[in-house]
């Protein structure tokens, strides 16, 4: 079984169908890459399977535990494997770089605040931060920001991590930085779902690649077949139009 199988997904806002019949199966140390125009619905997806959106159709299932949106139990239990990484670092402006990444196992997980600080400054080094543990999110830079919210979101031990466009607010020379963070997880062989614009990322790092488009998956299969012989006439237009 996959470690997570998502099956005829559906979300609706107001009268607008956004994502239409989504199934995907997703295997432990899978990184799958999701591109598509603005406005297929990615990061709508994505928040569906972590409960951010509530699905109107459809089921997720997440190592044999079933996301059902009216049972709290099994919303919390779900949203424990996951981690999730947005496109704006949501750290907190007041509490230090260390404090950010302590707090949610802290608050959730009622994890000792001895055990879970030598944890966080070995994230902080993981991510190349072992450094700014004292700073304020205000004192780092975008990529900077965006690294403590990685090691923020691995300080709960999730099984999957999910990547909602992690590197569209920064500015370009900053995205290497944080692209070569997650390639180091994929390395180490997290479970990655990552919606993202950087076609090479997308290219090397995963070896699954879905074209979305209009709520739909138009194409689905691996980096060499999407990137060099796509089947569908979309995504083959699509990726001429990014990648110069």
């Amino acid at each position: 079984m996959p470690l997570m199988e998502i099956k005829e997904l559906k979300k609706n806002f107001n009268s607008q169908t956004v994502l239409k019949n989504i199934s995907l199966g997703v295997e432990k140390g899978d990184v799958v890459a999701i591109i598509g125009p603005s406005g297929a619905g990615k990061s709508t997806f994505l928040r569906c399977l972590i409960n951010l959106e509530r699905r109107d159709g459809g089921s997720v299932n997440v190592e044999g535990i079933e996301l059902n949106p009216d049972d709290k139990k099994s919303v919390k239990k779900v949203q424990q494997k996951m981690g999730m990484v947005f496109q704006s670092f949501n750290l907190f402006p007041h509490m230090t770089v260390l404090k950010n990444v302590m707090i949610a196992p802290i608050k959730v997980k009622k994890i000792d605040k001895s055990i879970i600080s030598e944890k966080a400054k070995n994230l902080l080094a993981k991510v190349g931060l072992s450094d700014r543990g004292d700073y304020y999110p205000s004192q780092l830079s975008g990529g900077q920001q965006q690294r403590v919210a990685i090691a923020r979101a691995l300080a709960m031990n999730p099984d999957i991590m999910l990547f909602d466009e992690p590197t569209s607010a920064l500015d370009p020379e900053l995205v290497g930085e944080v692209l070569k963070v997650m390639k180091k997880l994929a390395d180490e062989g997290m479970t990655m779902i990552v919606v993202t614009h950087e076609m090479g990322f997308a290219r090397e790092v995963a070896n699954k690649v879905i074209f979305m488009e209009k709520g739909n998956v138009v194409e689905e299969g691996t980096p060499e077949k999407i990137f060099n012989n796509p089947s569908e006439k979309r995504t083959k237009e699509f990726l001429e139009k990014i990648i110069k």
